[in-house]
């Protein structure tokens, strides 16, 4: 008998595209940044106006602001110099590194090209004196076994 699906089996399943879940979509946080952004929007309308009407604040509040920015231009030069700094002393360290490497991995390097090159002429030596003389060995005594098959061969 087979196995009847019914709505229970797909509400067991787990969904991995909350997306596209049956299920309503929560608009509560989405209602709550339209309300926020819409009290922030009129407090700024209500700030323009009152600086509007009341000109000396608003003349206070320009040089303050005024000074706030010459502050933060301030800040950032300084951010920049010291970054500038921190650049070229990081700069001058990767060169002292690499001068450093340089020295050490030189003489490391001849002496693995030395070491190569011996282990070239072992290979060579190895596979003129001991391993070609057992291939010509080991074919000849092959070609004697082909040959004495071949001539006493049963038909």
């Amino acid at each position: 008998m087979p196995q009847e699906i019914n709505d229970s089996y797909y509400v067991a399943a787990s969904n991995s595209r909350p997306e596209l879940s049956p299920e309503p979509i929560d608009k509560r946080p989405l209602v709550f940044g339209i309300i926020v952004a819409v009290v922030i929007i009129i407090l700024f309308g209500l700030l323009g106006w009152w600086l509007f009407t009341n000109p000396p604040a608003a003349a206070v509040l320009r040089d303050i602001f005024i000074i706030f920015l010459g502050l933060g231009a301030f800040l950032i030069i300084l951010l920049l110099i010291a970054l500038v700094v921190i650049t070229v002393y990081l700069v001058l360290k990767i060169n002292d590194l690499i001068q450093l490497l340089n020295r050490e991995i030189r003489p490391v390097l001849s002496q693995l090209q030395s070491t190569v090159q011996t282990a070239q002429g072992t290979t060579v030596f190895l596979s003129e004196q001991a391993v070609k003389p057992v291939i010509t060995t080991v074919s000849a005594v092959a070609g004697v076994q082909a040959i004495v098959r071949s001539l006493f061969r049963r038909s």
